[in-house]
């Protein structure tokens, strides 16, 4: 059995919308971990935040899949702002 050594306090993200968190959570669910040995995350939605939590058995692996997660999450979180349905973030 692998140890993860190396979990990442929880991280979250404040929607104020269910909607929003939703769609955001959708969008990078899809997305899987290249190296699920490696590296583990759990996204849910929770009173209108985004919930995320990481676990991996190195630093370095978890700092690389948290980085491109936050990439992808600034990019889904721009795109509600843009074209959404006049929610403010």
């Amino acid at each position: 059995m692998r140890k993860w050594f190396f979990p990442c306090s929880d991280f979250e993200v404040d929607y104020e919308s269910n909607e929003n968190a939703s769609i955001v959570h959708a969008a990078l669910a899809i997305d899987k971990e290249l190296q699920p040995d490696k590296v583990k995350r759990q996204i849910s939605v929770i009173n209108g935040k985004l919930l995320v939590h990481f676990e991996a058995v190195e630093a370095r692996i978890l700092r690389a899949s948290f980085s491109a997660f936050v990439d992808v999450l600034t990019l889904a979180t721009k795109t509600i702002v843009q074209f959404g349905h006049g929610t403010e973030l």
